[in-house]
């Protein structure tokens, strides 16, 4: 199925979608639209903040892969991310392909110019998008500043720990009405903060030397790296594995995904282990083994340096009584402990 869009403002994306009434009457602040049928089934949920930014929460599955043409015609500004889904995108004449996949978080400017997207049918699409208009916007940032003298600009970040655990903070907001909004505008500017820090603006833009199969082979080694990060092969396996030399792996790992092979793999860990503390059923020892640490205060210390917080108060940050731990059969157990008596097995930066 194949949809055009030319947009002038944050609304004109709308067009295609049905509005829908509410879920409830605690979300009465948003607009729920429903996809075409024609394409498949789900909802896309729109959340106004202030004039000229809102976020948009797209659920849907596809019966058939979508190609989709935006033309963007106002300074754009976007951070998205996906939690389910696979898709690709890519700037009108430009050969660099964009990745929508699980983990990923982008930053995206664009003004009068357009991109294609494709969205792979038959797979729950769940993705999150912070959308401004910044002519209604009045942010005097110098880093925001270099970034709108541009055309076109996008930086995509892999498997961050501290993106992730914003988004899922705002996907499970605890307020309704205005402290929604204020909660939700609050998560907004952490993120583009994080972001802008990682941008390297500042710096003069370089001709990337990645060829489209570089690419294809960079998402390979994450792919490999998302289903086997409890036990990931070496460096020089993952090269051969995903087609690479084990230089351009390193290189062009960092390049495309803003983060090193070791610092992605680190992040998936950090990920799983917050969410086993969570769940308050194991300590944070035992949760440091099942990720992949035997070494505790060094585990501490990486939790700490990722979410700003000890392991141990966990449950404290997430507003979780620590009293009401699960009491459900305990899955997590050492006696299941993928890393049998040995020190994480350590991929090299």
């Amino acid at each position: 199925m194949k949809v055009q869009i030319g947009t002038k403002n944050l609304e004109g994306i709308f067009d295609e979608f049905k509005k829908v009434a509410p879920r409830s009457a605690l979300q009465t602040d948003q607009d729920v639209y429903s996809i075409p049928e024609r394409a498949g089934e789900g909802t896309y949920q729109r959340t106004c903040l202030r004039s000229g930014m809102e976020i948009s929460w797209f659920d849907a599955n596809f019966r058939d892969a979508i190609s989709l043409d935006v033309d963007v015609q106002y300074p754009h500004l976007e951070i998205a991310y996906t939690w389910e889904g696979q898709g690709s995108w890519e700037q009108s004449g430009d050969s660099r392909n964009y990745a929508l996949t699980a983990g990923t978080s982008s930053l995206l400017y664009i003004r009068d110019d357009k991109v294609h997207a494709e969205l792979s049918p038959r797979e729950r699409m769940l993705h999150m998008e912070i959308r401004m208009d910044m002519r209604c916007l009045n942010m005097q940032l110098p880093e925001l500043s270099r970034l709108l003298e541009r055309r076109f600009f996008c930086r995509q970040t892999a498997g961050a720990p501290q993106i992730r655990l914003i988004a899922e903070q705002m996907k499970q907001c605890p307020y309704s009405g205005s402290l929604r909004k204020l909660y939700l505008e609050g998560k907004t500017f952490e993120l583009l903060a994080i972001h802008l820090d990682d941008a390297g603006i500042e710096r003069q833009p370089t001709v990337s030397k990645l060829t489209a199969g570089d690419i294809r082979c960079l998402y390979e080694a994450k792919e490999i790296l998302s289903r086997r990060w409890r036990q990931p092969p070496g460096l020089l396996e993952l090269a051969r594995l995903s087609g690479l030399n084990d230089y351009k792996l390193k290189l062009g790992f960092k390049e495309l995904f803003g983060t090193t092979v070791f610092g992605y793999v680190r992040g998936m860990r950090m990920n799983e282990a917050r969410k086993i503390l969570e769940q308050g059923r194991v300590g944070v020892n035992e949760a440091a083994i099942l990720v992949g640490y035997h070494n505790f205060s060094h585990f501490a210390a990486l939790f700490r340096k990722t979410y700003g917080y000890n392991p141990s108060e966990v449950r404290k940050v997430a507003g979780i009584d620590p009293g009401q731990a699960e009491r459900s059969e305990n899955p997590y157990s050492v006696m299941n402990n993928p890393f049998p008596g040995r020190e994480e097995r350590r991929l090299h930066e």
